[in-house]
C-alpha cells in the first residue's frame, strides 16, 4: 500500500500531493483510487500536482496529466517539483511549474476583521460524505452536504458548514482566525477546534441527534455551541 498521496482543497480546485518514494506505477495507481472515491465531485477542479522531490519523465507526466483530465475531468494547470528536468517537462507540456508550493497570502494576525476577508468565491463545496481516515482541507470556508464520519477530519481556514452529521475531527479557522465558525445539521464531532482552541466530546457515549442545527463559535475565550 502505497502512503503519502493526499487529494487538498487549494485555490479554488484541488491540490494532489504524491509520496516521494516508491514505484511511479504504484503510487499512479493509487491516487486514481482516491480519486476514484470523489469522482463525481472532482469534475472541472483546477489541479496542482505536487511532486516534491521526486524526478518525473516528460512522458511519465504526459501520461498521468492524459489519465486526469480523461479519467476524473480535472483541469491540471501546475506542477510543483524539487527537479528542475521535471519543471522542464511541465513547462513542455504547457503547465506552469514551480520550485516550492506557492503560499497563499494572508493578512496579518491582528488586523480587523473586514480586512482579513477571504478572496471572493473562495469557498469549496462538495456533495460527499467523508469516510473514516479522509482529511479534506482548504484555504477559504468548507461546505459539505454529507456527513463527516468518525475518523475523518475537514479542516479549513474559514468556516466549515456540514448538511449533514459532524462526528469526526473539525478544525475551522486553522490560520488561527478566531471568527471562524462550525455550523452542521446535526454536530455530534470527536473534535473540534476553531483557531488554536479545542473541544472534545464527552467520553460517556455520545448524545442522541440534535433537533435543530448547532453552531460552534468562540465567545469570552472558550468555544461554545448553541442552535443556530
Amino acid at each position: 500500500m502505497v502512503d503519502g498521496i493526499a487529494v487538498k482543497g487549494y485555490r479554488n480546485g484541488l491540490l494532489l500531493v504524491l509520496p516521494t518514494e516508491g514505484p511511479w506505477i504504484e503510487v499512479t495507481s493509487a491516487l486514481g483510487g482516491k480519486l476514484e472515491e470523489g469522482k463525481a465531485f472532482w469534475q472541472g477542479a483546477q489541479t496542482t500536482l505536487d511532486l516534491g522531490d521526486r524526478p518525473v519523465s516528460e512522458p511519465e507526466l504526459s501520461t498521468l496529466i492524459g489519465q486526469l483530465k480523461s479519467d476524473y475531468g480535472l483541469v491540471p494547470t501546475a506542477i510543483v517539483a524539487a527537479d528542475s528536468t521535471t519543471r522542464e517537462g511541465a513547462d513542455k507540456l504547457g503547465l506552469t511549474s514551480h520550485d516550492k508550493l506557492p503560499v497563499p497570502e494572508r493578512a496579518p494576525e491582528k488586523a480587523p476583521i473586514e480586512a482579513r476577508q477571504f478572496p471572493p468565491n473562495n469557498a469549496l463545496y462538495l456533495q460527499q460524505t467523508v469516510r473514516s481516515g479522509m482529511r479534506l482541507q482548504h484555504d477559504g470556508h468548507l461546505i459539505l452536504c454529507g456527513d463527516v464520519n468518525a475518523g475523518a477530519e475537514v479542516v479549513a481556514a474559514g468556516d466549515i458548514v456540514v448538511f449533514g452529521t459532524l462526528r469526526g475531527v473539525a478544525h475551522a479557522g486553522s490560520a488561527g482566525d478566531q471568527a471562524a465558525r462550525i455550523i452542521a445539521t446535526n454536530l455530534r464531532p470527536t473534535q473540534i477546534r476553531i483557531a488554536g482552541l479545542i473541544a472534545r466530546s464527552p467520553d460517556a457515549g455520545a448524545p442522541p441527534l440534535s433537533k435543530t442545527p448547532e453552531i460552534a463559535c468562540i465567545k469570552d475565550g472558550e468555544i461554545h455551541i448553541s442552535p443556530l
